[in-house]
């Protein structure tokens, strides 16, 4: 039966395990090396390399604020908004108007009033994109929890 080689994960953490005892004499060498002499610690390339990578940081951190705290965003850009704009038919067979009302959030009081004939025929309007009716505002009309067009009897989404 053959034995399977161990992968390279394995590998490696048996040479550091190996290479341990030498790595911590090194480390403590440097040590007290720098002890004797600070300026060894800027000499080693990794305390340079993870200095300027921490300044960097904290450069573009600083920026960042920097340009918040001069140019704040508008006072208006941070509101929610609170209306919505509803595309309304007149149902009035003589009007048929298309017209746009805005109300609140969650507004559902129709009909509506229709400003051209006057009368409370205003119901919510949706366009129907099937190929009969090719973008065409229409009434739905609703078979339980299921709307259709009236025209052509597409399904809406």
């Amino acid at each position: 039966m053959a034995q399977e080689r161990p992968g390279r994960i394995a590998e490696w953490s048996e040479i550091a395990r190996q290479r341990a005892p030498v790595l911590r004499q090194h480390f403590r060498a440097w040590i007290a090396a720098c002890q004797e002499n600070p300026h060894m610690i800027w000499e080693a390339a990794p305390v340079r390399y993870a200095t300027y990578a921490l300044g960097a940081v904290v450069l573009l951190w600083s920026a960042s604020w920097l340009t918040t705290a001069i140019n704040p965003l508008p006072q208006e850009a941070s509101e929610r908004a609170v209306t919505a704009d509803f595309h309304l038919l007149c149902t009035n067979p003589q009007c048929g108007y298309h017209f746009v009302i805005q109300r609140k959030f969650g507004f559902n009081d129709f009909p509506v009033t229709c400003p051209k004939c006057e009368q409370k025929t205003g119901h919510r309007a949706r366009p129907c994109y099937s190929p009969a009716c090719g973008g065409r505002w229409v009434v739905p009309h609703t078979d339980g929890r299921v709307e259709r067009c009236p025209r052509c009897g597409q399904t809406f989404p």
